[in-house]
């Protein structure tokens, strides 16, 4: 599998669509059983994906899944899971802590893992990059850990995944350059931070706009 994508909402869907239209073969996980039996069935939950967009993507390859097991082999693995406001009003990273444990169970040498959820600075290094290391790899040496914002704006006709400029932040400058490559398969301009924080940064920048 050359990418998983973990978390199939208005952000993770449209972005297999984009790397299945690229020829990449991609698979899916996500804990709604509506949600993958749908994707299965050729349904679309988000307005941004067609139910025809959704047969396409099975045509190509795509497997949505409930089991973890799709991780198995993947390259690379996206991780595009809600992260709502917590009662203290920060994020409730309980979704990205479970998404990283469950790639920590399936890790591989030379994996790329790239966190799209929108969190606070300090979160790749400090929240996932642990987790993901109890696999007894190495981030920046064993395998590849970036963060990339997602810049999905629900429902516009003109602006999606392929035609937004990517910013990817890397732990290292070898995890922008990994993280640079996948999106640059499908995504017509990516724009590398300076490392993973700039790019949390970016994101809460543009939130705030």
């Amino acid at each position: 599998m050359d990418l998983v994508v973990i978390g199939l909402g208005y952000v993770g869907l449209p972005l297999v669509r984009e790397a299945c239209r690229a020829g990449l073969t991609v698979g899916g996980l996500d804990r709604d059983e509506r949600v993958v039996s749908g994707l299965q069935a050729g349904r679309s939950h988000i307005d941004d994906v067609s139910a025809d967009e959704v047969a396409e993507m099975l045509e190509q390859g795509f497997t949505p899944s409930l089991d973890e097991a799709v991780l198995e082999g993947a390259r690379a693995v996206v991780i595009c899971v809600p992260t709502p406001l917590s009662p203290e009003g920060g994020p409730d990273l309980t979704a990205v802590r479970g998404a990283a444990e469950t790639v920590a169970s399936r890790m591989a040498p030379g994996m790329l893992v790239v966190l799209e959820s929108t969190t606070y600075p300090g979160t790749t290094d400090e929240v996932l990059r642990p987790i993901l290391e109890k696999s007894g790899l190495t981030a920046g040496e064993d395998f590849h850990l970036a963060f990339s914002p997602e810049r999905i704006d629900p429902g516009n006709p003109v602006y999606g995944v392929a035609n937004t400029p990517k910013i990817v932040g890397g732990l290292t400058p070898g995890c922008a350059q990994a993280a640079s490559a996948l999106y640059g398969k499908f995504v017509e301009r990516v724009v590398q931070a300076k490392g993973t924080r700039e790019a949390e940064m970016a994101k809460l920048l543009e939130n705030t706009y």
